[in-house]
């Protein structure tokens, strides 16, 4: 969990979410939970089903993917192909989606063996980069994913899950007035005061960051098609960038969770790494090049790797995906 997303909230709900991460991310370090499986391409050769194939198993039926164009982009790639359970993901991914399940049905499939449904819950089970060791202590797993459910559960009952519609129309209130104030003030003839409209076009361009963030997961308005108008327009008017192309990485994020080769937010070199394993896996030599500016990197963040980070998400990545993907919305 993040913990400025947390501090969004009640201390309540950071607390609970801290708590159930600590279970199952301090005490049993080693421990997946069932979200956190070897899945799809790059994962262990042992857990695919099929090279032909690209099954998805999810509540136990076998759904073929092969030829599917899935809506929501290649993320599916994740989830096939595996033998592991994706009913999990699958669910929270379309939590809100009317269209998800009409699709599934629709597709060719075939009930699960009792032996490929007892395999598909030890996928969950291994330990990072092991075919068939458990872990020291299975019922801590069990534990978490408990946890996890109840926490769920908790939450819906408390109303975190229902969309705020006066809260959403405060936070743009928020973000447009700080976005005219600061404009207004970089007209003016001062340089005082213009250097107040840049820290406020600068705080107003992190919160709707934070505002469009909501808008990719559909969790403004609760309606799937507004609230992705909402995430394209804040995020390109607001930040210049592509709403299309966060959501497309960010899904693929939160389907394998710091999962080497899966999860696009550990893709951070050359400029930055956020843990050791990064640079072990891209077997990083000492005293290269690279290696001297990861030294240095906490120096060189702020005044060179975010600039460089920003001017080519700007303008290079997310207008090459707006122009690949034909949304004339985004570039307008």
């Amino acid at each position: 969990p993040d913990p400025l997303f947390c501090g969004l909230f009640s201390n309540k709900f950071a607390e609970q979410v801290v708590r159930a991460y600590h279970r199952g991310c301090y005490v049993e370090p080693r421990a997946f939970h069932y979200f956190q499986i070897t899945m799809g391409k790059g994962g262990n050769a042992s857990t695919k089903t099929s090279a032909a194939s690209q099954e998805v198993l999810i509540e136990g039926t076998f759904y073929d993917v092969t030829d599917f164009k899935h809506p929501g982009g290649s993320i599916i790639k994740f989830l096939s192909g595996s033998g592991a359970d994706a009913t999990p993901s699958y669910r929270e991914f379309h939590v809100r989606s009317t269209k998800a399940d009409k699709y599934l049905k629709s597709l060719p499939q075939r009930k699960a063996t009792n032996e490929e449904l007892r395999r598909a819950s030890s996928l969950s089970k291994l330990q990072p980069g092991k075919d068939t060791a458990a872990l020291t202590d299975e019922a801590k797993v069990e534990a978490l994913n408990r946890d996890y459910e109840q926490l769920r559960e908790d939450l819906i009952k408390e109303g975190f899950f229902k969309p705020n519609l006066f809260h959403v129309a405060y936070r743009l209130v928020e973000v447009s007035a700080m976005w005219a104030v600061g404009t207004y003030l970089l007209l003016l003839n001062n340089l005082m005061l213009q250097a107040v409209g840049a820290v406020s076009l600068a705080l107003s361009m992190g919160r709707c960051g934070w505002l469009m963030h909501e808008g990719g997961h559909y969790s403004m308005t609760g309606n799937i098609k507004i609230d992705k108008r909402f995430q394209e327009f804040i995020y390109g008017f607001g930040c210049g960038m592509s709403g299309a192309w966060w959501r497309n990485q960010h899904n693929k994020h939160h389907a394998t969770p710091q999962k080497l080769q899966h999860d696009v937010d550990l893709s951070t070199l050359p400029l930055v790494s956020f843990n050791t394993a990064v640079t072990d896996h891209q077997k990083v030599a000492p005293g290269s090049l690279q290696a001297l500016w990861l030294k240095y990197q906490a120096f060189l963040f702020f005044p060179v790797t975010s600039l460089l980070v920003g001017l080519g998400w700007t303008l290079f990545l997310h207008p090459k995906h707006s122009l690949r993907t034909r949304r004339g919305f985004e570039l307008a």
